[in-house]
């Protein structure tokens, strides 16, 4: 009998050990509707029906609070999602709250209304070099006055104002700013119809013209800035911006303009005595060999971007066009998979184009993007409809998979140089040089093959897990462990959960690439848009040839240079020592529990008990606290 009694108090300890008890606890004006962690200082934002909150996770306390008035109140009050008057600045300590913008970490107020005399916030945006935020406020119909912020210490560097020729404030006038873009001493860009070209030491507005403008940058020496006129070849006309789609309307041809201008970064006068006119619609823009290559959708042409006169006498016809490369016999130009040698007048020397990758059979349609992935053996073409693989020296591919560019999900391990595919329930890590390839194929029997979204790399394999399920995987694909987490509730499997690092997490430029990846793992993207990623992130890294001076700066330096300057050294490095962890609300044991899983043994590490069907929750990682909301409580845990 004693036996007995020893067990049962044995296993009881157990189970209560392994459910923790908060640290804090802290009561709010009404019900929580939302947790957030501020991106860059990791400090939680709490937002309720009547106010919004700062708190500091070691202590509880409330660093600072903003009450909600007028329409948001009301709606609140209610009981309707009249949501938050707050808003989180990207690539600041900044927050914004019913136009007051304030420090996240401090709570003090850097600009409102009344002192600095404004009546809305419409625009804001980092600016390098001053390790600043430009804000842009509308004073009137066309006037507007502009802010540059230090994330440092708060302080105003300058301010100036703006008049456009065009109203600030409509959808389809410009009501915002758009095609901002910036060097080491310029930042430039268009609002009311007007471009506008300002010195970044001291705000003086060194150009302000009325072009109505679809594209600005600046050219490779960066002594004149150019602007591509906003036209549009689509039957919508100007009614789609190209500020919006950049290049993309929702017909799928391209929002821009046949005309570029350029001026003088120093005077603002107009550098070239004619404009350049275009065949068809403006598309892109490539530096070589000191001069600019201009594509439109039909073609493409050299030019001498100091003059703007054309240094080819012939245009290269072809739709498709991606890219020119100076050789010794003239230039390379390529489109679609093809490509063909002019000499330095523009004239063909080949009589026919040749492929990009020799002696491989593989075709693209005019509108079909593809990319590719190299390796010893032999070349890996993606598409957003096929997979191909083909031996160096061999014609015919080796094999060839069908893709669903909506459902079918893929990721790139740079590490391992492996291509990762999930198609339904297979599972596919494609690496010649490794001999994987179709026939590997797994097969794993997820619970809810939708909601899977994150793949990470760990020692020995992969971690994949949606908000509801994990498996674990080796290098070669084979299943290691896999656990589906039942949920409280009926009907609950379609909800997102709040404290999963899903796909919205997956360590973009806008979510700070360099930290989140360390500690998140990367987004499985469906087949189309890792396509255009891959092309992206190749430009930007500077891998292809064709791309060359492409990118103004890194955005992803940027962002990690950004977070160094404002995130404390432990903060900032805690992210490489947080990655073991993966956590799950599941039903289990009777229990409504956050679970805790170790991400290389799948073991549970720890138990929350939060028992409601439906929480709202947030994960710090690098601090190590769970924020729970339970009714106006905010509940903190800590953990290892």
């Amino acid at each position: 009998m004693k036996t007995k009694i020893f067990i049962l108090l044995f296993l009881t300890s157990l189970w209560v050990h392994s459910q923790k008890k908060p640290d804090h606890s802290i009561s709010l004006d009404s019900k929580i509707s939302d947790i957030s962690l501020h991106k860059l200082t990791g400090i939680p934002v709490v937002t309720t029906g009547g106010a919004v909150y700062g708190i500091n996770g070691e202590t509880g306390n409330k660093i600072w609070e903003f009450k909600e008035t007028g329409f948001v109140k009301s709606l609140n009050a209610l009981g309707q999602d009249g949501g938050s008057s707050f808003k989180e600045i990207p690539l600041s300590p900044f927050g914004e709250f019913n136009q007051t913008v304030f420090n996240i970490k401090t709570g003090h107020k850097i600009l409102d209304k009344k002192n600095n005399g404004y009546k809305d916030i419409i625009s804001t945006k980092f600016v390098f070099g001053k390790n600043a935020i430009l804000f842009t406020t509308k004073t009137a119909k066309t006037e507007a006055k502009l802010f540059l912020v230090s994330i440092e210490n708060d302080n105003i560097f300058w301010q100036n104002d703006i008049k456009t020729n065009k109203k600030l404030g409509s959808l389809l006038g410009g009501g915002t700013i758009h095609n901002f873009i910036q060097n080491n001493n310029r930042i430039a860009f268009t609002a009311g119809k007007t471009v506008f070209l300002i010195n970044k030491e001291d705000g003086n507005i060194i150009l302000s013209e009325k072009y109505d403008a679809g594209k600005l940058f600046f050219t490779e020496d960066n002594k004149s800035l150019i602007a591509v006129e906003n036209k549009s070849s689509s039957l919508i006309g100007g009614a789609i911006k190209a500020g919006f789609t950049m290049g993309l309307s929702l017909l799928g041809k391209k929002v821009i303009g046949k005309e570029l201008i350029a001026f003088d970064n120093n005077s603002g006068d107009e550098v070239w005595k004619k404009s350049i006119k275009l065949d068809e619609g403006f598309v892109d823009y490539q530096f070589e060999d000191g001069k600019l290559f201009l594509i439109h959708e039909d073609g493409a042409k050299l030019y001498d971007y100091h003059t703007g006169k054309e240094s080819w006498k012939k245009e290269f016809k072809r739709k498709k066009v991606k890219g020119v490369e100076k050789t010794d016999d003239g230039y390379i130009v390529y489109y679609k998979n093809k490509k063909h040698l002019v000499d330095n007048t523009g004239k063909k020397i080949w009589k026919k184009s040749q492929k990009v990758i020799k002696n491989v059979d593989f075709e693209v349609d005019d509108e079909e993007e593809f990319t590719t992935f190299s390796y010893d053996k032999g070349t890996v073409f993606v598409t957003p409809y096929r997979i191909e693989y083909y031996e160096n020296g061999k014609e015919k591919r080796v094999y060839r998979i069908g893709l669903d560019e909506k459902n079918d999900k893929l990721t790139f391990d740079k590490k391992n140089n492996n291509l990762i595919l999930l198609s339904g329930k297979k599972l596919y890590i494609l690496n010649p040089d490794k001999g994987l390839g179709k026939d590997q194929v797994q097969k794993i029997d997820f619970h809810n093959k939708n909601d899977i979204n994150l793949i990470e790399g760990r020692e020995k394999g992969y971690f994949i897990n949606g908000n509801w399920e994990y498996v674990m995987v080796d290098l070669q694909g084979n299943l290691i462990k896999k656990e589906y987490f039942k949920q409280p509730g009926e009907g609950l499997r379609h909800l997102k959960n709040v404290g999963a690092f899903a796909l919205g997490m997956t360590g973009s430029a806008m979510h700070l690439a360099g930290a989140y990846n360390m500690s998140a793992g990367a987004g499985l993207h469906v087949s189309e848009h890792f396509v255009g990623e891959q092309n992206m992130l190749k430009k930007g890294e500077g891998e292809s040839k064709f791309h060359k001076g492409y990118d103004q700066y890194n955005q992803g330096a940027l962002m990690n240079s950004v977070a160094e300057k404002i995130w404390d050294t432990n903060r900032h490095n805690a992210f490489k020592a947080t990655k073991n962890n993966a956590f799950f609300y599941a039903n289990k044991g009777g229990k409504k529990v956050l679970v805790q899983v170790n991400k290389d043994s799948g073991d549970t590490i720890e138990t929350y008990e939060f028992g409601i069907d439906k929480p709202k929750y947030k994960i710090d990682k690098p601090a190590k606290k769970i924020y729970f909301r339970k009714g106006k409580d905010l509940k903190i845990f800590s953990y290892n």
